[in-house]
């Protein structure tokens, strides 16, 4: 099953089953056959067929995110052996305006697998966790992309893109963005944070007024306050948003700059641990 799920990630990819068979090294047929199998197993068409062509089927998009966990699951799996290896500290840096949910998922699954790493999380200002990296306090740290260069010794690597969106009570009319910050107060994110810059140039490239009533670096204390109707917020959408009570989210289609998540470590020899979890929170950005 695991050989399959390779191939229908590959011809998910390629939407292409003649391409498919030239990247894996097997013949067209063999790429059919192996996704009839996966199509009878699961009940469902994977690809709309159309001629020669093939396109992922709506079931199919779907699948290709959990096959993408299952194979990155199986490759842990083969690591087991070689677990008791990866031990000692992680530090971990968080920036204040929050990705909590991403690192508590991964940190999660990690520890299930890798039980004899301790982490240490601190919670800070980008800057200061730019210079705590640079000073070797830390192993990594995530936040928004930095909006300057990095120095020299340090590397950044992309986890999430994610969209601009109004944040608006749940009971609020239906009123196009524009109209709503016109007529709701805001509540200012990131005050502090290199996302901020960001928000405060759109508002001023759409020539917006908006009546300020509070700011804050807590995105939990925003949509809070945001669920008891106190104003709206301009907030970049984390899929751990979903499911959010009493909370509407309004995307903002000329807001075309996207909030930019990774992990900036130092360029040094990582340890194993670094590397493994660093495989985590990859996968958990999905």
């Amino acid at each position: 099953m695991i050989t399959e799920l390779r191939t229908f990630l590959v011809a998910g990819q390629l939407e292409n089953f003649a391409a498919t068979a030239e990247r894996v090294g097997l013949t067209q047929s063999a790429i059919s056959a192996q996704i009839r199998r996966l199509e009878h197993d699961f009940g469902y068409a994977l690809f709309e067929r159309t001629g020669r062509s093939v396109k992922l089927s709506r079931a199919g998009v779907v699948a290709m995110e959990q096959a993408k966990e299952i194979i990155a699951r199986y490759e842990r799996m083969r690591d087991i052996a070689r677990n008791e290896a990866v031990k000692g500290n992680l530090e971990i840096g968080m920036a204040v305006a929050g990705h909590a949910s991403l690192l508590a998922s991964a940190m999660e699954e990690f520890l299930k697998v890798f039980s004899e790493v301790h982490f240490s999380v601190a919670v800070d200002k980008e800057q200061s966790l730019l210079a705590r990296l640079d000073e070797g306090a830390l192993d990594m740290a995530i936040m928004a992309r930095p909006a300057a260069h990095l120095m020299q010794n340090l590397e950044w690597r992309l986890l999430q893109v994610q969209p601009y969106v109004l944040a608006v009570p749940e009971g609020s009319a239906p009123l196009p963005w524009r109209q709503v910050l016109q007529t709701y107060p805001l509540i200012r994110y990131a005050s502090r944070s290199f996302i901020a810059d960001k928000i405060d140039a759109f508002l001023k490239s759409q020539s917006l007024t908006v009546h300020d009533i509070a700011q804050t670096e807590e995105i939990s204390l925003i949509l809070d306050m945001v669920a008891k109707e106190t104003g709206v917020a301009i907030i970049p959408f984390s899929t751990a948003f979903n499911g959010q009570e009493k909370v509407r989210f309004i995307s903002i289609p000329e807001f075309l700059e996207k909030k930019e998540v990774g992990v900036v470590m130092t360029r040094k020899k990582k340890s194993i641990a670094v590397k493994k979890f660093l495989d985590f929170l990859t996968d958990f950005s999905r």
